[in-house]
């Protein structure tokens, strides 16, 4: 293994262990890797409707004895696409038992550090956030396709340019996973109950709501529910809610960072955002909603998929969540009258888009210890190929399109859930990563560790009265947050990184375009 990646044991699994939030690195660059020895080819059915689960032949050679194979992932729209999937998976594999776990990111910050401690971990798991894709390489928690997938090199050619990068999801030139979706995903679209903010006077669809217009809206909901429901929610004891909704309302109001770079640096000046006025305005902004009351009771006890499920019950006006909702609700609140709109913004006149480093996101990863890792390979072999693509965008919709164009035909035909994408589509650029110009940033992202208290954990203890002085805390976050970065930038030089905080600085970065390959050619 390359000693790059390195990282004491003990360590990453004490910081393992205290994950609860964060953001996990994705995307990837071509790499040349041996191809394994020839597999059974994979035909779907020639009778097979676009979007409708229709199990291929094998892709690789699978056990025939009775197997029971694990799945785990943080569920959501991803439940509803695998529970129906692996029905036909057991029907067409009668060997194989798939376990499916679909948990809050939470719990799986629990349960995956622990299972790779006593080597019980599912088959198939997702990396907890705040947890790089490299320190689980370097830990041995995952295995690569190459010598599994016969035509990874055919399937891989089918993503957009730079979906593959070294220090990501490729290491020492093989690939560890196959993503199967668009990265250009918000999680803080507004979602809305349509009755309640009509009769407020609020159309957040037709006219973009602003920072006052969301504090006076709440308001107003709340008045109207005189204790049956409230102006707005959110899922307060996920961590990571916190920091996505501060900081996107900060990003569009003129303080961007890139999506899959590391959270709330600017990659303009190569400092934390936090201190700035924007990220200070929209703490003060909920702070000032919770003051009024516009919180549903309980708010800080609750997760993200609980809130989710109360505002379609009508306990709540608003809420600042991903589209991944949407699928959910149709299904479980066929009655619900919702709608969506962008994020409120503190300038309709000037508003910064969102960025992402790459075009492709959202991996599922193959467990080193694994019995049966052909089977994963026989899964995501049909998931990223154009049937299995059509198959989830019919079930996923809007909430995570596919990263094939050509499969969209099946993700919805509610204008509803179209008008969604576009505006979701449309808040978004490409922003520059310093790990595609200089791969020597992975030594970085390896020895990153995370502050304590983060931002998620500040604003949380905002939000419950434990702490009072924003500007303050923020400004404190940022100290120890840029002292972290350059220890771990001379920690990587130690270690023969060619890296300094220079790697973190694009001065010719405009935020309202896409960052391309003659930006970084001329940085």
């Amino acid at each position: 293994m390359d000693k790059r990646y390195a990282l004491n044991r003990r360590q990453f699994l004490r910081y393992a262990g205290m994950v609860t939030a964060g953001g996990v690195l994705v995307a990837c660059a071509p790499q040349a890797a041996p191809a394994p020895a020839a597999a059974p080819q994979a035909a779907a059915p020639e009778t097979c409707v676009p979007g409708d689960i229709c199990i291929p032949a094998p892709a690789v050679e699978l056990p025939t004895d009775a197997v029971t194979f694990r799945w785990l992932d943080s569920g959501d729209t991803k439940a509803v696409f695998w529970r129906a999937f692996f029905e036909k998976y057991q029907e067409a594999r009668p060997n194989i038992t798939v376990q499916y776990d679909g948990l809050p990111w939470n719990e799986i910050a629990k349960i995956v550090p622990l299972g790779i401690q006593n080597g019980n971990v599912h088959d198939v798991f997702s990396i907890p956030q705040g947890i790089t894709n490299a320190q689980a390489y370097s830990e041995g928690w995952i295995r690569p396709y190459d010598d599994l997938l016969p035509d990874l090199e055919e399937i891989k050619a089918r993503y957009p340019a730079g979906s593959f990068i070294e220090g990501i999801n490729v290491f020492d030139g093989k690939t560890y996973c196959l993503p199967h979706a668009t990265s250009k995903r918000t999680s803080t679209m507004l979602l809305y109950n349509n009755q309640y903010l009509q009769d407020a006077g609020y159309d957040p669809a037709g006219q973009q709501m602003t920072w006052d217009d969301y504090r006076e809206a709440a308001k107003k909901v709340t008045e109207a529910g005189s204790g049956a429901y409230y102006g707005v929610i959110i899922g307060g004891n996920q961590l990571n809610r916190w920091g996505a909704v501060v900081g996107d309302l900060a990003r569009t109001a003129g303080r961007p960072y890139v999506g899959g770079t590391i959270d709330h640096l600017d990659l303009m000046t190569g400092e934390y955002l936090f201190p700035t006025d924007e990220y200070v305005g929209a703490m003060e902004l909920l702070l000032a909603m919770n003051a009024d009351g516009s919180f549903f009771p309980g708010y800080l006890s609750i997760n993200a998929p609980q809130a989710r499920a109360q505002i379609a019950q009508g306990a709540a006006g608003m809420i600042l969540q991903g589209l991944w909702c949407l699928p959910q609700w149709k299904a479980e609140n066929p009655d619900f009258n919702w709608n969506t709109a962008n994020i409120p913004v503190a300038d309709p006149d000037n508003i910064t888009p969102l960025h992402v480093s790459t075009a492709v996101g959202t991996e599922m990863w193959i467990y080193s210890g694994s019995e049966h890792p052909e089977i994963a390979a026989d899964i995501m072999h049909y998931w990223v190929s154009l049937d299995g693509q059509y198959a989830w965008n019919k079930v996923a919709g809007v909430s995570d399109p596919g990263y094939l164009a050509e499969a969209m035909s099946t993700a919805s035909d509610d204008p509803r859930e179209l008008t969604a994408l576009e505006v979701q589509n449309s808040m978004f650029r490409v922003g520059p990563s310093p790990l595609i110009r200089n791969q020597d940033v992975a030594a970085v992202n390896l020895e990153l560790k995370a502050v304590t208290p983060n931002f998620n954990e500040v604003i949380q203890g905002l939000m419950a009265g434990q702490l009072t002085d924003v500007r303050k805390e923020f400004q404190d976050l940022a100290d120890r947050s840029n002292a972290e970065l350059d220890r771990a930038i001379k920690a990587a030089q130690d270690k023969g990184a060619n890296v300094s905080r220079d790697d973190f600085v694009f001065s010719n970065w405009d935020p309202m375009v896409d960052y391309t390959e003659a930006d970084y050619a001329a940085s």
